[in-house]
């Protein structure tokens, strides 16, 4: 049945509008304070020590010069980082492609080029400390020095940061506000760790290229000392810039404290817009305010979703289908991808226990294939379709409690950490965007043409090896052999949902909102959904356990290194399954006198028997 659209709104509170305005202050204060902050200190520092190669007055004159080259360095890093970034994984299946895809790319060529050009300005600033005029001046050690700023140090950096995809911002959907300061701060350790890492990487590889460039393997211990030291500073520069980037553009839904719709005055139906966004960032920013919203301990920012205003009475539902969809989504794309297996007969041994089962219609449970015999859903295991085996105490603890001042989930399922900071609005709510572009620059003609021809070669190259790349789009993705033999499981569910944030708080939504209106809304709406919101959750129980439970051959032999990281669905499953039993638990009375589905039915007495066991 489809659902009313809410009455169209003005533009000018659209949450995509008021969310970009947003960005662009985050994006100001970054270029502004933060990076000033530190190229002033930097460049102050720099004056002191190196000081004793000359006059004071000459180091004090030099400041201004270094601060405008090593703000240029920032300037280059945080606009083109700005210009690539995304929220989705990219969605590489396995290893191979990953490489081939990020490298073989504009991106990376554009990266590069950044990378040299900060590279050399960065030197520029440190020439009088660590410059080619030391070691004896020498023109092999110029040569070196060259080779060091203009191809290895850029190199090593735009390397590791398009293979580990480091443009994409990361979130946790227990997190929805930490300051910028908190997040640098918590993240020096690990930003010095990095940088002398690549640093021991360029040592490393540095004779090698030597060898092929100057002819000489050694070049002595005080200029390879030298040049470390250089890769060393550049690389804290660009990291640094990198690690402020992200934690200004990854602060969350909330802005003074508060959430950000609540700057239009009509709150609801400006979230309920950013819900239904086709711009991802807009679009999971939305849905962490409504986890924020339905999990806060400050029952008025659920108010207004309980009790709209007049004509707006539907907002509820369409909150509530995009929730189901979003979920739906997810359960299709990765059943979808379990058929293309079967078809190439690569199902693991647990599926292959269940073709008489499967074949018996009336037998299936949870509306979906499950990965157990029947005998399974007994109250005396504590399994169901598609979950690995747990105990009876590990089954209990996977509930999700709501705390008084936020959503915090078990910190299993916690993903990358991200921190936030709100800053405040300079620009007129009433200016046009599109944020699905980039906020300040573009891409140019010619960028775009070169990315167009690059992306059809690859695609025909996809097409020969791993043809589920192009197919992907269609109602049954292929898989090829070649992909089956070096797939791996944690990429393939990265693939399969691209945005897990956006599912996970949607079942965090649901399940807070439910929760809570049974109290502050016992008559309304949202009580009344919770059949369909159950049915949901089943069927996504059925749909992920599978995936869960499946163990391609290519990981059978890094098990352990799998269960140290789990996949994006299992992780969306095991929150299945505690919002389900939060739900079940809560409503448990009240379900005895409405009508569930049959499989709802069997999939709540079965967590209600886990409970008392």
């Amino acid at each position: 049945m489809m659902l009313d659209a809410p009455i169209p709104l003005s533009s000018r509170y659209s949450y995509h509008t008021i969310f970009s305005d947003i960005c662009k202050t985050r994006f100001n204060h970054l270029a502004t304070r933060m990076c000033s902050t530190f190229t002033i200190f930097q460049a102050i520092a720099l004056a002191l020590v190196s000081g004793g190669s000359g006059s004071y007055l000459e180091s004090a004159l030099l400041v201004p010069l270094r601060f405008l080259l090593l703000y240029l360095s920032s300037l280059l890093v945080i606009v083109t980082r700005k210009n690539y970034l995304h929220v989705q994984y990219r969605g590489y299946s396995n290893l191979w492609k990953l490489v081939f895809g990020q490298l073989f790319c504009v991106r990376f060529v554009v990266y590069e080029v950044i990378h040299f050009a900060c590279s050399f300005v960065v030197s520029l600033a440190y020439s009088g400390l660590l410059g080619s005029e030391g070691a004896g001046s020498s023109a092999v050690f110029k040569q070196c020095y060259m080779s060091y700023v203009w191809v290895l140090i850029p190199t090593i950096y735009t390397l590791q940061h398009c293979l580990f995809d480091l443009d994409r911002l990361s979130f946790s959907f227990d997190t929805h506000f930490q300051p910028p300061q908190r997040y640098i701060s918590a993240g020096w350790r690990r930003i010095i760790v990095k940088c002398a890492i690549m640093t021991l990487s360029v040592t490393f590889v540095s004779p090698f290229f030597f060898a092929l460039a100057v002819s000489r393997w050694w070049i002595g211990l005080v200029s390879n000392l030298r040049l470390a030291l250089l890769s060393f500073v550049v690389f804290i520069n660009l990291e640094f810039i990198n690690v402020a980037f992200n934690a200004n553009m990854s602060i969350g839904c909330l802005h003074k404290g508060k959430p950000i719709s609540s700057l239009s005055s009509t709150p609801i139906e400006t979230l309920v817009t950013g819900l239904s966004s086709h711009k991802p960032f807009t679009k999971l920013t939305a849905f962490q305010e409504l986890s924020y919203r339905a999990t806060s301990s400050d029952s008025s920012l659920r108010l207004p979703i309980y009790h709209t205003r007049y004509r707006n009475t539907h907002i509820w539902p369409v909150i509530l289908r995009e929730c189901l969809v979003t979920i739906q989504n997810t359960n299709e794309s990765v059943t979808g991808y379990l058929k293309s297996l079967e078809n190439l007969k690569l199902q693991d041994r647990s599926n292959k226990r269940t073709k008489n089962f499967y074949e018996n219609d009336k037998e299936k449970l949870f509306g979906n294939q499950v990965a157990e015999e029947p005998a399974a859903f007994s109250s005396s295991q504590l399994r169901f379709p598609g979950s690995p085996p747990v105990t009876s105490h590990e089954a209990q603890n996977r509930r999700i409690t709501l705390k008084d001042d936020d959503v915090l989930i078990r910190k299993k399922f916690q993903s990358n950490d991200r921190r936030q900071f709100p800053f405040g609005i300079k620009s007129p709510l009433g200016a046009e965007h599109a944020y699905d572009e980039p906020i300040i620059t573009h891409e140019t003609t010619l960028l775009k043409l070169a990315g167009m021809l690059l992306r059809t070669v690859r695609n025909y190259i996809n097409l020969f090896f791993f043809p589920s790349a192009i197919s992907s789009q269609q109602d049954q993705p292929q898989v090829s052999i070649i992909e089956a033999w070096c797939i791996s499981k944690r990429r393939q569910a990265e693939k399969l949902v691209p945005q897990p944030v956006c599912h996970a708080e949607c079942i965090i939504s649901l399940m807070g909102l439910l929760i809570n209106a049974i109290e502050e809304d016992p008559k309304g709406g949202v009580v009344s959904s919770v059949g369909e919101v159950l049915k949901c959750l089943e069927r996504s129980v059925g749909a992920l356990g599978r995936f869960a439970d499946w163990s391609p051959e290519s990981n059978r032999k890094t098990d352990d290194e799998d269960e140290d990281m789990p996949d994006v669905v299992s992780i969306l499953y095991d929150l299945s399954v505690s919002a389900f039993l939060e739900i079940v638990l809560k409503y448990n009375i009240l379900l005895d006198e409405l009508y569930l589905d049959e499989d709802v039915v069997k999939l709540s007495k079965w967590v209600l028997d886990m409970c008392r066991n």
